[in-house]
């Protein structure tokens, strides 16, 4: 019933948000704003561009990576809360048919996870189990991608340095991050140690780097909207504790490294995660936010990660969510007080918001690889149970490829992987019915 509750808040809140011309989601999406609130746009065109920027991305990646993870990622809400706030017109009425609306959406989230878990469940050939390793290099290459970053912003030779201070703290934590004191043990974690010694090096690196970036005094020019936006902190304290309250009951993240980790118990790991990811995300969320007037409903996942830290603790179950709320709602209302505070210092220091660009790049880059990687053993696992194991990398590489040809891609690249995964563990079971396994 938690789920079912906190589902539909979080629906109901992110449609709110929208339908107010508060918050929206899609990051591309934010700009088209201007030209609603200058009144160059009607309302109508608002909401087809809102369908028409993330319908694919809920679809296509949203729904097929949260199958695939067994976790809601927290785009399958955000974006369609974008979708259904902004359909509805901007009264009373239409806040009232938004939060409704966008209530049942969160209902009907939860009731299609569930009911396909168990439709899978009950499958000749059930899949969900070699489909969880789509996710599994994702998990352990993660570590390094500070290397990639530095790499983009201050050169090869830099980034060979951030990799081996990546890779050395990995060798050492594994072999001596364990530690007894009387009879408590503290086992450190290597990927997650390693991480952070990178994120430290690529952080040195950034804050060193000169760059001829010009300051553009945003805080400034745009006062008033950042104004606007502080005037509705409540909403968005709020929607803080409510997305931190749903990570640390493992019942919704941010994205497709976190998340298996999270399901894993490694909250530690998982609130690293998505601390760096908050991190990488502050100067595309906060610019846009200052220059529109217009949020996003998560900020910058900050309050995500506060709720995992918050299930770290290994509170119990009632106190746990109440805390990871409490502390969420705080995170949130800090982003939003100190939104012109972040800023201005994007705009001191410009090699602090050309990192967040490249934390973006290089975690996009390493999620498309490690997720093609693991559906080709998803895919190979899958297929095996009907002795064709070979048909399953085979036939990721080809969608992969032709997908990556094509003049208008059908696929995101992040997406490949899972989706292909998905389907062959549907072909599967038709050949496994139709009788038309190959014999081991």
């Amino acid at each position: 019933m938690f789920n079912y509750i906190i589902a539909a808040l979080i629906g109901a809140m992110s449609a709110i948000l929208a339908n107010r011309n508060i918050a929206v989601y899609n990051d591309g999406f934010r700009p088209v704003y201007t030209e609603y609130l200058n009144g160059r746009m009607d309302r109508k065109a608002l909401a087809a561009t809102s369908f028409a920027v993330s319908i694919g991305l809920i679809i296509g990646f949203a729904f097929t990576n949260s199958i695939a993870m067994g976790i809601v990622i927290i785009h399958t809400y955000l974006l369609m809360g974008d979708i259904i706030g902004t359909w509805f017109p901007d009264n009373k009425q239409g806040l009232i048919l938004s939060a409704v609306v966008g209530a049942l959406w969160g209902v009907l989230v939860v009731t299609f996870m569930s009911s396909i878990q168990a439709f899978f469940s009950a499958l000749p050939v059930n899949f969900l189990p070699q489909l969880a390793g789509v996710a599994d290099y994702v998990v352990t290459t993660f570590a390094v991608f500070p290397a990639l970053v530095v790499g983009y912003q201050c050169g090869v030779k830099k980034g060979l340095i951030t990799a081996a201070i990546t890779l050395a703290t990995y060798l050492l934590i594994s072999r001596f991050g364990v530690f007894q004191v009387g009879d408590f043990t503290l086992a450190l974690n290597g990927e997650g140690m390693a991480m952070l010694a990178g994120t430290i090096t690529m952080i040195v690196f950034a804050v060193k780097n000169k760059t001829d970036a010009a300051q553009t005094g945003l805080t400034n020019i745009f006062s008033t909207n950042i104004d606007a936006i502080k005037k509705h902190w409540i909403l968005f304290c709020i929607t803080g504790g409510l997305l931190a309250c749903a990570a640390s009951q493992c019942f919704l993240t941010t994205d497709v490294i976190s998340g298996p980790l999270a399901m894993q118990g490694s909250f530690s790991q998982a609130a690293l995660v998505a601390l760096v990811r908050a991190i990488g995300y502050v100067p595309l969320v906060y610019t846009t936010a200052i220059v529109t007037g217009v949020f996003s409903p998560a900020g910058s996942y900050f309050s995500v990660a506060a709720g995992l830290f918050v299930a770290a603790m290994g509170l119990s179950a009632p106190m746990g969510a109440l805390t990871a709320f409490i502390v969420g709602a705080l995170v949130m209302g800090l982003e939003v007080l100190l939104l012109g505070v972040i800023g201005g210092l994007l705009d001191k220091f410009p090699a602090l918001r050309e990192l967040g660009d490249y934390i973006r790049d290089a975690m996009s880059k390493i999620l498309e690889l490690a997720l093609l990687v693991g559906g080709f053993t998803s895919s190979f696992a899958i297929m095996n149970e009907v002795g064709m194991g070979a048909l399953g990398p085979m036939t990721v590489m080809i969608v992969w490829m032709l997908n990556k040809t094509a003049k208008k891609p059908v696929l995101m690249a992040l997406a490949v992987g899972p989706v292909v995964a998905i389907a062959l563990g549907i072909i599967a079971n038709v050949i496994m019915v139709l009788g038309l396994g190959v014999a081991a």
